[in-house]
């Protein structure tokens, strides 16, 4: 009888190939250990880049010595609803008294009252025909505040009734304030806008009416040569009453009389203002108007901590994220033995001491008297290297001599934030040390796709061949078994 070297089945064939295959497969594994390592430090390094630059840009900011980030003022009012105020870095820190007499408030012309069904403007019209009449609107410059721009109106309207008509009129004031915007004659802002309202049923007026709020925005309107704006009344030097035209609010002739101006007394001197947000009468303090005053309020102008500290924390916060993720990157796990992606890597080792240096050491250079650490302002580095804010007083009453006694700690040409942005600048720059790192990673990466393909197709070759030998084997197997059993069939006559 016939036997069979492979009686086990085709099973144990695979598992031998698949065995076989495993063996000569270990120089791949290890390439792909070596390339997962390498995948890790290149995502380890592209976090560490996200850090650095976020670091670096804040370094940056504080570098500016054209702004002073630790001069930060804030103002605040005794009554908000009344006024708010804002302040710039150059505002100038002190208490003020403010009383708010007037608001600034817009130009406003109406016209007669008309019955809205009404013909007298279309006899008019049909009477005198079209009519051209001007409105001078303010329009200040750089080298003129009183500077002014006519802008022309005509009128020719089609309409039969007078609400029909003063439409059409209003359409036509609104169109050549459009125009005058589009060819840079005016600004958008500083047009007039026309309209007709409806006080009661079958009643109409025309409304003319300032973009912009006081005496320099007021509207000054030349005539039609039929009188047209006359004829409307809305061009009446009296103030509107009952059914008359006429402005709304006295115009007044000047900026001290005219009571479309804001009135208002700051430490006892009377300022008249076109606009409700001034920002003219305290350098660098913008004040909003709200409301009339029934008494002398305070406005308080003073050094912002709160947000002076929040920016400095902001540089912090970076600066403690780069080195708890240096740490954590370069350690050796005691229990497991296993390495950080930049365990052992000097570069980085030094990168975290440098840093620690330049934000816990002596800033050289700086005016005598005034702080040269951080701690001096209240900012202390604990056992890791984290930096805090523990000495609030400190910090305040550093601002509060004067910002240059932090500022110089940071923006003077050995502070902080220079050593910050030139050491960081070595690592983050295009063609910096990370990006070099991660190029020749990456390159390495290719490389070694490249050697594992050749390998999965020598495995696949080699995988053929062993499936061809086996196959062979089997059938001198098979031929080996037929000899057997005709060798016994024969001998087996023969007795000894």
């Amino acid at each position: 009888m016939g036997f069979d070297i492979f009686a086990s089945g085709g099973s144990s064939i695979d598992r031998l190939i698949e065995t076989t295959l495993q063996i000569e497969a270990i120089p791949r594994f290890r390439l792909e250990d070596r390339k997962a390592a390498l995948n890790v430090r290149k995502k380890v390094l592209s976090d560490l880049d996200s850090k650095l630059s976020a670091l670096t840009s804040l370094a940056k900011k504080y570098t500016d010595i054209l702004t002073d980030y630790f001069a930060a003022k804030t103002a605040s009012s005794s009554d908000s609803a009344l006024f708010s105020a804002t302040a710039e870095s150059s505002a100038l820190v002190g208490n003020h008294d403010v009383f708010v007499e007037r608001l600034a408030i817009s130009d406003t012309r109406v016209s007669q009252q008309y019955s809205a069904t009404g013909t007298e403007l279309r006899t008019f019209f049909d009477t005198n025909g079209s009519q051209t009449f001007q409105i001078s609107v303010g329009h200040p410059t750089d080298s003129d505040s009183s500077n002014r721009e006519i802008i022309s109106v005509t009128v020719n309207p089609t309409g039969a009734t007078n609400d029909d008509i003063m439409n059409e009129i209003a359409l036509a004031v609104n169109n050549a304030m459009s125009s005058a915007v589009t060819a840079d004659t005016i600004d958008a802002d500083e047009k007039l806008s026309a309209s007709v309202v409806h006080e009661e049923d079958g009643k109409s007026r025309m409304i003319f009416k300032s973009s912009k709020s006081g005496f320099t925005y007021r509207m000054v309107m030349t005539d039609s040569g039929n009188s047209l704006l006359s004829t409307l009344d809305i061009n009446s030097t009296a103030q509107s009453s009952g059914t008359a035209g006429g402005y709304i609010t006295s115009v007044g002739t000047s900026a001290s009389d005219s009571l479309l101006n804001a009135k208002l007394q700051v430490n006892g001197l009377t300022f008249y203002r076109d606009s409700n947000a001034i920002g003219d009468i305290l350098d660098g303090v913008t004040m909003t108007l709200k409301g009339v005053s029934q008494t002398t309020e305070n406005m308080k102008v003073e050094v912002d901590v709160k947000s002076v500290k929040e920016g400095l924390q902001e540089l912090l916060d970076a600066y403690n994220s780069v080195i708890n993720f240096l740490k954590e990157n370069s350690r050796v796990d005691p229990d497991t033995k296993v390495r950080g992606a930049l365990a052992g890597d000097s570069t980085y080792s030094f990168l975290r001491s440098k840093l620690r240096g330049i934000l816990t050491g002596k800033v050289s250079g700086i005016d005598a008297g005034n702080p040269e650490h951080l701690f001096e302002i209240g900012i202390t580095a604990a056992s890791d290297g984290t930096l805090s804010f523990t000495g609030t007083d400190k910090f305040e009453n550093a601002l509060a001599e004067g910002s240059t006694k932090v500022s110089d700690l940071f923006n003077s040409t050995n502070g902080i934030a220079n050593d910050l942005k030139d050491l960081l600048n070595n690592y983050v720059k295009v063609g910096g040390i990370i990006s070099d790192s991660t190029n020749s990673m990456a390159d390495k990466i290719k490389s070694m796709d490249k050697r594992i393909e050749r390998f999965d197709d020598r495995l696949a070759k080699r995988e053929l061949q062993l499936r061809t030998e086996f196959a062979r084997m089997q059938q001198i197997a098979t031929l080996l078994g037929g000899q057997s059993a005709a060798f016994a069939s024969l001998t087996s006559s023969f007795r000894f």
